[in-house]
């Protein structure tokens, strides 16, 4: 039997122990916080917003006009004109008649003399010159022009220049320049 020294021992090495595992719990709890204990099951995401302001002073602007002088391809004139004298209308119809004009087109676009007074209209206004488009009716043309319309062609188109007071019409596919008539 145990004496009761023995047992006296037995039960103080058990509070002991039991005093050393409870402080033992208490320190370790202390050490552990309550952010580094986290569920197995939750999972926490944190974003995180970084941002900067940034003050600029306010600057006022003045709007000067920007002027680009654009080189043009070709020849662009000044201002349109009439011609100055007849000489000068034949030479430019005889520089005119003298260039090879070819055109590419199907078969079924046929060049007829509207199409030979709207070219020279346009030669004429890149060159500067004013020369209009004028339908006229076949007995008119007859009695102004050498070549005739046949009678299957009641209108004709052709050309007008203005020199001075003097009105010239313009066979822009002879060259064929004459006399029609006195303004004044």
């Amino acid at each position: 039997m145990r004496n009761k020294s023995d047992n006296m021992l037995i039960k103080t090495l058990k509070a002991l122990a039991l005093v050393a595992i409870v402080a033992i719990a208490f320190f370790a709890g202390s050490q552990i916080s309550k952010d580094s204990v986290k569920p197995q099951t939750v999972l926490v995401t944190k974003t995180e917003v970084r941002y900067q302001t940034v003050e600029k002073p306010i600057l006022q602007h003045v709007a000067k006009p920007v002027v680009e002088y654009v080189k043009l391809a070709g020849r662009t004139p000044a201002e349109l004109r009439n011609f100055n004298d007849l000489d000068e209308l034949k030479r430019w119809v005889g520089n005119r008649m003298n260039a090879t004009t070819i055109r590419f087109q199907s078969s079924k676009d046929e060049v007829d003399c509207d199409d030979y007074a709207r070219e020279m209209q346009s030669a004429a206004l890149a060159d500067g010159y004013i020369v209009s488009f004028q339908i006229i009716g076949r007995s008119e043309y007859n009695a102004l022009f050498k070549n005739k319309l046949p009678s299957s062609q009641p209108l004709h188109a052709i050309n007008l220049a203005i020199i001075g007071n003097d009105i010239h019409y313009i066979e822009p596919q002879t060259g064929e320049i004459t006399f029609a008539m006195r303004l004044d």
